[in-house]
């Protein structure tokens, strides 16, 4: 019997036991269905001595690293990552065969930088494989964490979420929910509220609109480091009526409201790597405006979105005012990007992830 029909289990780190990431488990489920033993683990300071316990072939999947590498102060910083990286070394030498899937080559808090680039390159070379969700997202990766082979570094893109979530309520229903007007042109900012996300950039573009029907609605809980933004965003919205500020997660049922009750979704982001955000809205058939970096520019295209140049001052403003210029095209640019969101089917980046666990 070849190492390739040995059965084996994946264990995905980290994985919360409260709430499991949608990219973890739809892929967690989708390689079920290929015969592939699953199970989660948490975020744990010694998470080694739960792997080592188990028996048979272990792949070990990373996912987010930076809670491990990053804490509120540079020396707890420093033994964590040393922690984290002497564990990895311990499984690799066991036999575990790790995998790391880089879904941000940085955290967001920009904290401690270097040792976080450092914990990162590290964790990259220890690794048998990484996975990259675009070329560009590959090439970042080389270049940033100095890697002196692209070998184990694979290309297997992010997954649509058509399957995922509710998709029945009509537009009509959606926008009497929200209380927004058929004749409004509504963009959308929905999840996770953060300032690398760029909305100071759109809130400063959507008031330099000169679109009387114009609506933007901001939808999602602000993140605890950048608390200021929510005064903010309370502020704008309490100036200028045409601003909705919805604050709080947004649950799982609702996320089709939102959608639906949309004509374009923005993503004014500053700094990006690969953006799961994205392929929700084009799995729910919205038209984007975003900028021409990292996954994004390999994610989307001009059929389907207002992609623009973030470097430029004018940039953000610009696309928003041709996505109202050419309102009647958003529909078939919804269906366009959904027609590519079914293209990246679970089924098909389960074997892809295969392919890498065995090889």
């Amino acid at each position: 019997m070849s190492p390739t029909d040995l059965a084996y289990k994946v264990v995905f780190l980290p994985q919360s036991k409260e709430a499991v990431h949608p990219y973890q488990k739809q892929l967690s489920e989708a390689l079920i269905k290929l015969g592939i033993e699953f199970e989660g683990a948490n975020y744990q300071t010694f998470f080694c001595l739960k792997i080592l316990r188990e028996r048979q072939p272990i792949v070990l999947h990373l996912h987010w690293l930076h809670a491990f590498l990053v804490k509120t102060t540079l020396l707890k910083s420093i033994v964590s990552t040393t922690t984290f990286l002497a564990q990895l070394i311990l499984l690799r030498i066991c036999g575990v065969k790790i995998v790391w899937t880089i879904h941000n080559l940085k955290n967001h808090e920009n904290k401690s930088l270097k040792l976080d680039q450092i914990g990162a390159s590290a964790v990259a070379r220890i690794s048998h494989a990484a996975i990259a969700h675009c070329n560009c997202a590959k090439q970042e990766t080389l270049d940033y964490l100095r890697l002196p082979s692209a070998n184990k570094v694979f290309v297997v893109p992010h997954g649509n979420f058509t399957q995922y979530y509710s998709n029945t309520i009509s537009r009509a229903e959606a926008r009497k929910a929200l209380n927004i007007a058929e004749s409004d042109f509504v963009f959308l900012f929905l999840g996770l509220i953060r300032s690398y996300k760029g909305v100071p950039e759109l809130l400063a573009a959507f008031e330099k609109l000169d679109s009387p029907n114009a609506r933007l609605v901001i939808a999602g809980k602000v993140h605890e480091e950048d608390i200021e933004l929510e005064d903010l965003l309370h502020q704008k919205a309490s100036e200028d009526q045409s601003i909705q500020f919805i604050p709080g997660f947004v649950p799982d049922e609702d996320i089709q409201i939102y959608m639906n009750a949309a004509d374009t979704v923005v993503f004014p982001y500053r700094d990006i790597l690969t953006s799961g955000a994205v392929l929700l809205a084009m799995s729910f058939g919205q038209s984007c405006v975003a900028p021409r970096i990292g996954c994004i520019s390999e994610t989307l295209d001009s059929d389907g979105a207002f992609l623009y140049d973030p470097q430029l001052d004018s940039g953000l403003l610009e696309a928003i005012q041709k996505s109202i210029r050419k309102r009647h095209d958003l529909p078939r640019m919804g269906k366009h990007n959904m027609r590519l969101a079914e293209g990246y089917s679970w089924e098909r980046i389960a074997k892809m992830t295969q392919t890498i666990y065995r090889a």
